[in-house]
């Protein structure tokens, strides 16, 4: 239905004709003094104004050292999130206690026969489900021998639209994998074979596979939620489940398990840990992005994730960030080159190369500074490949 314009309306519009037609005549009057001018209309006044730089203009990009603290994050956090394999699907999951407990989507183990959960340095575990929903997308899959991890710290309150986020999962099989954007929408529900209620919206990128997978606050590196569907009418956009909704829930399944003897589960034949050299080259390209976080914050302590604990590999990299933390150098983009791997019985040796960039705070020179450094890898009781020594070049 259209509606009539009121004879109110229809004289403001004469108003606005006749202001339009002045404007018009003001306009081509200034067009007209412009063409026949020959000095510019405003010339500096003094030497120093014409030396007075343009303000830098407003990208909305992220800043060197923003983004070195996200990788840093990032390369963290996949560390404590895993891609889960059953015989009817693909998803993925992420540790939320010391007792070996991962957080996924129902969706993903339902029905199972098996659950194979595998690391992002290819180690596999047998899981078994603790805990799930019949209305709720919600599981939690149990592995013995993760039981002492530490995992990362979870968001118990609710976040704004706005926060910088990051989804982590494995779609279609790609372990890993992260993308970043923010909350667009909060408290909304759907309806689909499960209830999902309370629901942040995210621009960040998920697809299948990443079911399951952690949505990470980028500003805090606390875990959100549980990324759970993409809707067909609107592919750039996933929803995540709040932990913070959930959580009564999560703790009932944790403190009163499903018996390992009502299931029906079988086994895997899980391959044992192993080295791989492309593996080994990545743990160290995310070892080395983990650095520079360091050399900007003293009270960070990342790379520690990838370090042996009580090895002298805590020393020596410990020295590395020493020699090169400045007070006035901001450190930015890191280069590695892993030039040689060599595979042993019980360990793995690592010869690699990083270029770091940084620039002075009060100058904004760019400059560079280089490591290289031989690198004794071994993998721990949780299946994580770890630094046991250093040798600094």
């Amino acid at each position: 239905m259209t509606q009539k314009p009121s004879s109110k309306m229809n004289k403001n519009n004469r108003i606005i004709a006749a202001l339009s037609a002045v404007l018009l005549l003001v306009i081509a009057f200034g067009v007209y003094l412009l063409l026949t001018t020959e000095e510019p209309v405003r010339a500096p006044d003094t030497e120093q104004e014409q030396a007075q730089p343009e303000a830098p203009e407003e990208t909305g990009e992220e800043t060197p050292e923003a983004e070195t603290e996200l990788s840093s994050m990032i390369a963290n956090a996949k560390t404590h999130v895993y891609t889960l394999y059953t015989d009817l699907e693909q998803g993925s999951g992420f540790l939320i206690n010391t007792q070996g407990d991962i957080l996924t989507n129902a969706h993903v183990v339902l029905d199972a026969s098996y659950i194979t959960v595998k690391n992002s340095d290819g180690q596999e575990f047998n899981g078994r489900v603790i805990g799930m929903s019949d209305t709720q997308d919600l599981a939690i899959v149990r592995v013995d021998e993760l039981a002492g991890k530490e995992p990362l710290e979870i968001e118990m309150e609710p976040v704004d639209i706005g926060t910088p986020v990051v989804a982590i999962g494995s779609p279609n099989d790609q372990s890993n994998t992260a993308t970043t954007g923010e909350i667009t929408g909060t408290d909304l529900d759907f309806l689909d074979q499960f209830e999902y209620t309370s629901l942040y919206e995210m621009s960040a990128e998920i697809a299948q596979g990443s079911s399951g997978g952690p949505l990470i606050a980028a500003d805090t590196g606390k875990i959100l939620g549980i990324n759970s569907i993409i809707l067909e009418e609107k592919p750039g956009s996933g929803y995540t489940i709040p932990i913070y909704t959930v959580w009564d829930q999560l703790t009932e399944w944790v403190e009163n398990p499903i018996p390992a003897e009502e299931q029906e589960v079988v086994l895997q034949d899980v391959k044992d840990a192993y080295f791989a050299d492309d593996l080994l080259a990545n743990f160290i390209s995310s070892y080395y992005e983990l650095i520079p976080y360091s050399l900007n914050d003293a009270d960070s302590s990342f790379y520690l994730s990838s370090i042996l604990p009580g090895s002298e590999a805590e020393q020596e990299a410990t020295e590395l960030i020493n020699e090169h933390t400045e007070q006035d150098r901001i450190y930015g983009a890191v280069q590695t080159t892993v030039t040689n791997v060599e595979v042993n019985e019980d360990s793995a040796t690592v010869e690699a190369e990083a270029e770091f960039t940084y620039h002075e705070e009060e100058s904004g020179d760019m400059s560079t500074v280089s490591h290289e450094g031989i690198y004794t890898v071994v993998i721990d009781e949780y299946g994580d490949y770890q630094i046991e020594d250093i040798v600094n070049e």
